[in-house]
């Protein structure tokens, strides 16, 4: 019999627009063969399913939506929000109530990995290298020496819970980290300023394949911009070259670690991490729990040059949560 499965999508964050590319990509790929899947998009104010051209509000009692006098039940969630509710654990505990399965990992694995500071002090005591940085609350005073003491110039400012590099922004010179502070918070109510790492900037996903925790091809990102910004990442701006040109030794050592990350973290589903390369020496970046996943994202492609279409794909995906 076919699991009913909803691909839960939309959210409350600027990403909500790349979830929706993200929900349509798994909508038009998934094996239907095997899987049932409704689109539901979740927003501040409404959730709703997608059926037939109509729009049927769900009920979030029991995540059930009646079609035609009949109560659609799920077996499972493709969670594709990027950000808020569905990257940060608040959706994984609300379907781990209801005892929904979801292609994520749980409440504790979604909420660490989406808060970037508290991510990389984890993976520091794994003996993995993180790049040196400072972070700062809403209205907390600071000074811009402070800063610069800890992470010198250049440096990233970001939202330290976010995705999709919204509120981001290169720092060169100190009489810039002011306006970068106040645009990262207008994204969140607590950033991160990070150092700047010179070095070739690579990216791998990480699925489960086959039973087995497997990093797929790595990816090197060549921005057309100052950095990997939404523009380089959703508007052409950059140049992604799979598989990585990089020294083979490296290759594996950064699958190796992307793999003992998603192990570690007690990840599921699919992740992707980034990482710098400098000279001889990786360092961890970020850890993304729900990355994008449109028919030009990253993951798609990687898998692709591993040989593994996208319904196989999708399918490994949803097969990893139960």
């Amino acid at each position: 019999m076919k699991k009913s499965i909803a691909v839960v999508c939309g959210g409350f964050s600027g990403e909500s627009v790349v979830s929706m590319r993200s929900a349509q990509m798994v909508m038009n790929n998934i094996d239907r063969s095997l899987y049932d899947p409704l689109k539901i998009v979740v927003t501040q104010t409404r959730w709703y399913a997608e059926y037939d051209g109509s729009e049927i509000d769900v009920n979030r009692a029991d995540f059930t939506v009646s079609i035609a006098g009949q109560t659609r039940h799920f077996d499972g969630v493709f969670m594709i929000i990027h950000g808020t509710p569905g990257e940060n654990g608040i959706l994984q505990g609300y379907f781990e109530l209801l005892r929904i399965p979801t292609t994520t990992g749980d409440t504790l694995n979604m909420a660490l990995t989406f808060n970037k500071k508290m991510t990389t002090r984890v993976l520091a005591t794994f003996g993995l290298r993180v790049a040196q940085s400072t972070t700062l609350k809403a209205m907390e005073p600071y000074s811009v020496q402070s800063i610069l003491d800890i992470v010198s110039l250049p440096c990233f400012v970001k939202p330290n819970c976010g995705g999709s590099s919204i509120g981001t922004s290169r720092v060169n010179a100190a009489e810039d980290l002011h306006r970068a502070i106040d645009i990262a918070f207008k994204a969140d109510d607590q950033i991160i300023i990070e150092e700047f790492i010179q070095g070739d900037e690579v990216t791998c996903g990480v699925i489960q394949w086959e039973g087995r925790i497997t990093a797929l091809p790595i990816t090197q990102i060549i921005s057309k911009k100052e950095f990997f910004d939404y523009e380089a990442k959703y508007q052409g701006q950059s140049e992604e070259i799979t598989p990585a040109p990089i020294d083979q030794e490296l290759y594996r050592a950064v699958q190796m670690q992307a793999e003992e990350i998603y192990q570690k973290l007690d990840c599921r589903g699919m992740i992707r991490v980034d990482f710098i390369i400098r000279g001889s020496e990786i360092v961890v970046i970020e850890v993304n729990t729900t990355p994008g996943f449109s028919e030009a994202s990253i993951i798609p492609q990687q898998a692709a040059v591993q040989g593994i279409d996208k319904k196989s794909l999708i399918t490994a995906v949803i097969q990893s949560c139960y």
